[in-house]
């Protein structure tokens, strides 16, 4: 567990020393374990510099005990302040192609971060609106604890 702590300072300087800012680091945990598939994580960024370029990637935390699969699809709208509507569907990759599991593990408990946007770029400045909803053919995930969102600059 030290070692996992010491690991995440020591990436964060590493972040801060390049330069990169994060305009939103968001987790949002669900209730029972339990993602729902119409029930969307809404998570909110402020974009000023339109000339720049963003890496958006999400952090998901669950329970291999009792969800198990190789990528959770997700489908993704979001919206400027001005209601201009952009969607997209990417997917969390939970393992590798050999099957390992990426990410971390703390007990039954994985944890897993993934780029779902490279190089985003904004029309205009604004406030930009990002609706996260699970995109499988299921009603609910059992197992799902927490999702991180996450907007940095390049």
């Amino acid at each position: 567990m030290k070692k996992t702590i010491l690991l995440i300072f020591a990436a964060a300087a590493l972040f801060t020393a390049c330069g990169k800012k994060n305009l939103t680091d968001e987790t949002h945990s669900f209730a029972e374990n339990r993602w729902m598939r119409f029930e969307p994580e809404v998570f909110k960024v402020d974009i000023r510099n339109t000339d720049k370029q963003y890496i958006i990637s999400t952090t998901l935390t669950y329970d291999t005990t009792i969800f198990s699969a190789d990528e959770l699809p997700l489908v993704i709208d979001f919206y400027a302040d001005s209601n201009e509507l952009h969607n997209f569907m990417p997917s969390i990759r939970l393992k590798t192609k050999k099957g390992a599991l990426r990410g971390s593990a703390v007990g039954q408990f994985h944890t897993v971060t993934d780029t779902i946007d490279r190089c985003r770029t904004f029309n205009k400045p604004g406030t930009y609106t990002y609706r996260i909803k699970q995109g499988t053919s299921k009603y609910q995930i059992d197992g799902i604890s927490s999702l991180n969102f996450k907007v940095t600059e390049l």
